[in-house]
């Protein structure tokens, strides 16, 4: 995704409702907010990848930050008509992928404890969860894409093309 996404990425924003809000920010955030946060994202730095229903709504998104010590921190979103389909699972999987062919090797994960689906999902990409009082954290190791012997194609896949 693109900075050409951003309003796709508000709309999305405000498609959530508040419990989704909650679970996604810390908060809930009222849409001029959620607006603000879309027009300012850095697409220079951060990934996305996002899901697209038929009628071309944003319907699921994954965001890769960088952090401070050279991890990367996803946040998920899913609009509640889709939930439950495995699309954060397949973004998920494929942001995992992309990160390790640039070259990333940790990515952090924090969600409130009471959000089971998104630690469910978290274990099921493979990151080590702890709790911490309200939130449960996880981190995961990459390993980066080994490149040798795979066909003409295949090194496009790998890095996310």
């Amino acid at each position: 995704m693109t900075s050409a996404d951003a309003l796709a990425i508000a709309d999305h924003w405000r498609a959530l409702p508040s419990g989704s809000r909650y679970s996604r920010f810390g908060h809930i955030l009222p849409d001029a907010t959620l607006e603000r946060f879309a027009e300012d994202l850095d697409f220079d730095t951060d990934l996305f990848c996002g899901a697209f229903s038929p009628e071309g709504d944003l319907v699921a998104l994954v965001q890769a930050a960088p952090e401070w010590d050279g991890a990367w921190e996803l946040s998920f979103s899913v609009l509640p008509r889709v939930q439950r389909k495995g699309l954060a699972r397949r973004l998920g999987d494929r942001i995992l992928r992309m990160l390790a062919a640039q070259g990333a090797r940790r990515v952090r994960m924090c969600c409130l404890a009471s959000n089971q689906a998104m630690a469910q999902l978290a274990a099921a990409l493979g990151f080590a969860l702890q709790r911490e009082s309200t939130f449960i954290r996880g981190e995961c190791e990459l390993v980066p894409p080994n490149v040798r012997g795979l066909r003409p194609g295949q090194r496009e896949r790998l890095r996310g093309i």
